[in-house]
């Protein structure tokens, strides 16, 4: 049996058994695990592609601006230019001397002004004249805040 090979045809047969019999048990186990794989694979949603439900426009500052618009969001320039506009209109429409009267009336500012300016003047001033001074720094004032408004 040795002279013609055969002890190691045997050797080598049962070595090969032993194998195949290994590679069928992985073979099995892969089996499963690609059965219990494809199994949670096909549990997964596949999305509907519909073309639709996607941005197809490039300019998302017009998406944006639309956006904004469609949902009475304020923006800078709307709250610019409502500002503006209320400061022109008070200009306009405000009686100035009588909020400046008022004005001096409610703080007691002529008092004050006239124990301010003739401590610091030789001369006293009269009444209307610090109205007058009064009146040219509140509409110095309204102007200065006019033109920053203005400019923004």
């Amino acid at each position: 049996m040795k002279l013609l090979g055969l002890n190691t045809l045997v050797e080598d047969i049962a070595y090969l058994k032993e194998t195949l019999s290994n590679v069928e048990a992985e073979n099995e186990n892969l089996k499963k695990a690609l059965a219990e794989m494809t199994e949670k694979v096909d549990e997964i949603e596949i999305p509907d592609f519909d073309p639709d439900d996607f941005v197809r426009e490039d300019d998302v500052n017009d998406r944006i601006e639309s956006y904004v618009n469609d949902n009475d969001i304020v923006t800078q320039s709307y709250v610019d230019d409502e500002i503006e506009s209320k400061v022109d209109a008070a200009i306009e429409n405000a009686d100035i001397d009588f909020k400046v009267e008022e004005a001096i009336d409610d703080l007691d500012i002529e008092e004050k002004v006239r124990d301010l300016f003739n401590d610091a003047s030789p001369a006293p001033m009269s009444e209307d004249d610090i109205k007058e001074e009064i009146q040219k720094a509140i509409a110095e004032v309204f102007s200065k805040v006019y033109d920053t408004l203005k400019r923004k």
